[in-house]
């Protein structure tokens, strides 16, 4: 009898994963709605501030320090 029980799980389990498939098929992946489509509907690429704190505007990377030590 358990092996009924996981054939039918199983079956179950793969319903729901061709319905998934063919629901992100349709939808173009977009299942959640069309928040990113809003946005690029309007054409304007945000604009960032400039950096305008010290911490900001002196970025080190690992191994590039400036040797104070000369």
């Amino acid at each position: 009898m358990e092996g009924g029980v996981a054939f039918f799980l199983l079956l179950i389990l793969a319903v729901v994963v061709v319905v998934g498939g063919i629901a992100l098929y349709v939808t173009g992946g977009a299942l959640l709605g069309s928040g990113d489509k809003q946005d690029a509907e309007d054409g304007d690429r945000p604009v960032h501030k400039r950096p305008t704190t010290p911490v900001q505007e002196n970025v080190e990377l690992v191994g590039t320090q400036r040797d104070d030590e000369r």
